[in-house]
């Protein structure tokens, strides 16, 4: 159950594919709170734009101004959060380098290469730019902080936990977060959301970090099942920040994963898709048709995922989502299992090595499948795909105990892991 720290389609992350039942679950959405959301035009892009025609203009004044091209450079970055195109955030790398080339190098200027990094996935690439900032000292808690960040993505637990070790002040927002992720990793859901609450407490008066960490609630209360406290805090959001789509993908999830109402998820994805530019916009209406047993617009979707995703530009962003489509829907465990181990070169993290072991489970090679779960997942995860996975792996090698224990402690997050999923494991449960 990971917290989103920056870019992420965590939300959609579990399942792939295939229709499913209704359930009894409460229905939670009602249009009538969100309508209004799905009509506007998108402001803040509008806004954004603006703000860098002003720094351009400056720029084009003072062709030798730094801070100008400081100025572009984050706006590039915050523009891709709103737009999704991933020129943006090549562009503002660009500048930054330009920056470091003409002048002494900025320890502020290493962090915002190694933000733009971890938004691309190039979490290697973002440690040696933290590595530099520290080197540099300016603003050592901020690299610092970002150091537990990258460690965490690459699955440097321990390093993480030094990194956290090193600040006296344990009540400071930037703290309270990452305690907050490193308890989520630990499985302890509940304390990580007591954490999130604290940190909210503290930023009711910035605008920006309230409405990330209001939304990351959003999402932990979800995987914690408490999906109506999910949905107020989506709204929270929105209520706020008109124009916050990743509230607005949460209220699509709620309604797809736990009101399976399927045409109204689609009515809302279909609202944020053509504002973003990103593949996962049509792996989570591939889910959507998969459900609604509308098999030609699933292909239609997959295929324009598998496209845009193995762009170049994309590099390994979405190489997990590759992996399982391989391994599942396409029935090329190989090919899986080739991109699971980029992925393990690239963060040899328990999520890595998941996909390794599926692959090779859906090669039939079960034992080799069971080897890389014993020693790489097997106690150090609490991600439920990944649960889901290793139970099956069990129950493939005969080992019904574990494979039941699995099989339950996955189930507690059948909201998270979205409808098809859940089926399945209640299905292996009651079987």
């Amino acid at each position: 159950m990971k917290l989103i720290l920056y870019i992420s389609l965590l939300l959609f992350s579990a399942s792939i594919f295939v229709g499913c039942s209704r359930s009894q679950e409460e229905k939670i959405i009602n249009p009538l709170d969100y309508e209004v959301y799905l009509s506007r035009n998108d402001e803040s892009l509008q806004k954004c734009n603006k703000e860098m025609a002003f720094w351009r203009k400056k720029l084009e004044e003072v062709p030798d101004g730094e801070a100008y091209r400081i100025k572009i450079a984050g706006l590039l970055s915050s523009r891709f959060m709103l737009n999704g195109k991933i020129e943006d955030i090549e562009a503002s790398d660009s500048i930054y380098h330009l920056i470091i080339s003409n002048n002494q190098p900025y320890a502020s200027i290493h962090r915002a290469l190694a933000a733009n990094a971890i938004t691309q996935h190039k979490f290697r690439e973002a440690r040696m730019e933290i590595d530099k900032a520290i080197e540099i000292g300016e603003g050592k808690a901020a690299s610092l902080y970002m150091l537990v960040d990258v460690d965490l993505e690459l699955g440097d637990y321990a390093g993480a936990t030094y990194a956290m070790s090193q600040f006296t002040n344990k009540n400071f927002f930037p703290y309270v977060i990452r305690e907050a992720k490193l308890k989520d990793h630990e499985g302890k859901l509940d304390s990580a959301i007591v954490l999130m609450e604290k940190a909210l407490d503290q930023v009711k008066d910035n605008a920006s970090l309230l409405l990330w960490t209001q939304s990351n609630l959003g999402d932990m209360y979800g995987h914690a099942g408490r999906v109506k406290d999910s949905y107020k805090a989506y709204l929270k959001v929105l209520q706020q920040n008109p124009d916050y789509d990743y509230a607005l993908k949460g209220i699509a999830w709620i309604a797809f994963s736990n009101d399976h109402n399927f045409a109204e998820a689609k009515r809302i994805v279909n609202h944020i898709a053509p504002k973003r530019a990103t593949p996962d916009m049509h792996l989570l209406l591939a889910q959507i048709a998969g459900a609604e047993n509308d098999r030609d617009e699933k292909k239609k979707q997959l295929e324009l995922f598998i496209k845009s995703a193995r762009s170049e530009k994309y590099g390994d962003m979405y190489n997990k989502y590759l992996a399982l489509l391989e391994a599942e829907e396409f029935s090329n465990p190989s090919a899986a299992i080739q991109i699971a181990e980029i992925e393990v070169r690239n963060r040899p993290t328990t999520q890595s090595y998941d996909l390794l072991a599926w692959g090779y489970f859906q090669k039939g090679d079960i034992i080799h499948a069971l080897t890389i779960a014993r020693e790489q997942i097997e106690n150090k995860t609490h991600e439920p795909d990944a649960l889901y996975h290793l139970g099956m792996i069990y129950q493939a090698n005969g080992m019904n105990q574990e494979a039941k224990r699995c099989f339950e402690e996955a189930e507690e997050s059948s909201f998270e892991l979205g409808p098809v999923i859940a089926k399945k494991i209640k299905s292996q449960l009651e079987g």
